[in-house]
């Protein structure tokens, strides 16, 4: 989970228009927000992945569910109002429910900032400092469901790992410019994963700032001369959207 800022709702989106569709859903409990603009315009707001799981929809069978952060049920006034309409897999929505967010808070990455309250640590999500906020949220949307999402995180943080690994060993060897400019661009191909519009940013990035052999890579980079502005502004997206526990 990262932070991500609410866009402004869609023009669409009148007043006029959620006031009838809000009264409509009260009146007869119809899907009204089933609308393919308004579709597309949701999943825009977490650059196509899950808001909370970060795991990309629309592919195979991972389809986008429009997730009401307060209840439907609980707080129909709020069924048609924007910041409460959130792009959402089947999994976190399913396992969310009907669970009070007002009376019981969950972070809200358009509110809160996902690194007051959760940090990474072997693929699976710890509320920081044992917050009663970041445990809750954990557990409401299984965040830690280990056939869903700690499995493929598993997979992904592995083959980071070992991709530092592998650059470790090829660092020592850049003196050839050819061999210097291959590298330099696989290596920021793979910083380049823990961009925030990137499918599981929180967990890359994490696990790429938390690897000794990064750190040891871009002393390396930096004693050689070769760490640039790209580096230090790929770095920066590292750091904005890893969860790390200090």
């Amino acid at each position: 989970m990262i932070k991500l800022d609410l866009p402004p709702k869609p023009i669409q989106l009148t007043t006029e228009l959620q006031s009838r569709l809000t009264q409509e859903y009260k009146d007869t409990g119809k899907t009204v927000w089933k609308i393919d603009w308004l579709k597309t315009a949701v999943s825009d707001m977490s650059f196509g992945k899950c808001c909370f799981s970060e795991i990309r929809l629309c592919e195979e069978s991972k389809y986008m569910e429009i997730e009401h952060f307060h209840s439907k049920n609980r707080y129909p006034d709020e069924v048609m109002e924007w910041g409460n309409l959130m792009p959402s897999c089947k999994k976190c929505n399913g396992t969310k429910l009907e669970h009070d967010t007002l009376n019981e808070p969950i972070v809200n990455p358009f509110v809160d900032n996902p690194k007051d309250y959760l940090f990474f640590k072997n693929y699976r999500y710890y509320p920081k400092n044992k917050n009663e906020i970041g445990h809750r949220t954990i557990d409401v949307l299984g965040l830690n469901d280990h056939n869903h999402f700690v499995s493929p995180r598993f997979k992904i943080g592995n083959e980071i790992i070992e991709r530092l690994h592998d650059f470790k060993e090829i660092i020592q060897h850049l003196e050839v410019a050819g061999k210097r400019i291959r590298f330099i661009s696989r290596l920021k191909n793979l910083l380049e994963l823990g961009n925030r519009e990137e499918e599981y940013a929180a967990l890359v990035s994490t696990t790429i700032l938390s690897d000794e052999n990064f750190n040891d890579i871009k002393e390396i980079l930096k004693l050689k001369g070769i760490w640039d502005d790209e580096f230090e502004r790929l770095t920066t997206e590292l750091e904005f959207c890893a969860l790390l526990e200090e």
